[in-house]
């Protein structure tokens, strides 16, 4: 049975894919504008930030959906907070509560502390910085997890992972169910940022925001900053208060809590 999805989507399923992220860059380059979810079983080169290893176990949610918003490269990365949301909604719904869902920045989704789901976005600019494609990859543990998240290389932590099933839901959902479901929730959040921008996202992601007004540790490339996540900005960078009271803005990064140390 093929998933119920919200007018004007389309659908492929794989068994056995490299990634779906490739695959909508495949589908992009013969010229699907989209949207148009992207779905696979299995995973063989299944990846998440800065190139880390997905683990793609089986009976998870692996999918992709290729849209063109119509927007420069600055204002699609923020569909990052909104596919967050739209994946805790679906948690929420399997759940039947939203108390246990928060959302770490800037794209992991966290079921009682441990990550449940990722996000990735790639795209592609043409002329004038809009973008002529832009795939958003989501994989989401719905009855298996790994022992815990990749870390960053060079790094000894690693963030530990759940899954529904892990998390009392038995039986947990197939992934068609969960794709029905994120579907329509993306669908209408989509619709929402179409129409009034990003400050409803930015508002309901950070009621979400795990460690918000508390003390974190974001791990740069280059070095470490410990300090207070403050807010968003209107860009969706993350604002970090250091001891000094200074102010830092981190448009790319990741986020360590201190008791990981």
């Amino acid at each position: 049975m093929q998933a119920r999805l919200p007018p004007g989507y389309g659908l492929i399923s794989f068994d056995t894919i490299d990634s779906t992220m490739d695959e909508a860059r495949r589908q992009a380059a013969q010229g699907a504008a989209g949207p148009l979810w992207i779905v696979a079983k299995q995973q063989t080169k299944g990846r998440g930030r800065r190139s880390r290893a997905w683990e793609s176990g089986t009976g998870n949610l692996l999918c992709t959906l290729l849209i063109n918003p119509g927007v420069a490269a600055p204002e699609a990365a923020k569909l990052s907070f909104l596919t967050a949301l739209c994946v805790g909604e679906t948690l929420d719904h399997f759940l039947g509560t939203a108390s246990r869902i928060q959302l770490k920045w800037p794209n992991d989704v966290l079921l009682v502390g441990r990550k449940t789901a990722g996000i990735l976005l790639e795209s592609v600019s043409g002329s004038g910085g809009v973008i002529t494609w832009l795939a958003i990859g989501i994989g989401i543990n719905l009855s298996q997890h790994p022992e815990a998240a990749p870390a960053m290389p060079g790094v000894s932590s690693a963030w530990p992972a759940t899954s529904l099933r892990a998390a009392g839901v038995e039986p947990p959902p197939s992934p068609q169910a969960a794709l029905e479901v994120l579907a329509v929730r993306f669908d209408a959040w989509l619709t929402r940022w179409r129409q009034q921008g990003f400050a409803p996202v930015k508002e309901a992601w950070l009621a979400r925001a795990a460690r918000v007004g508390e003390a974190i540790e974001v791990r740069l490339d280059k070095e470490t900053l410990p300090g207070i996540f403050t807010a968003l900005d209107e860009s969706g960078a993350l604002v970090l208060t250091l001891a000094d009271k200074t102010v830092r803005l981190i448009s790319a990064g990741d986020v360590f809590f201190p008791e990981q140390n």
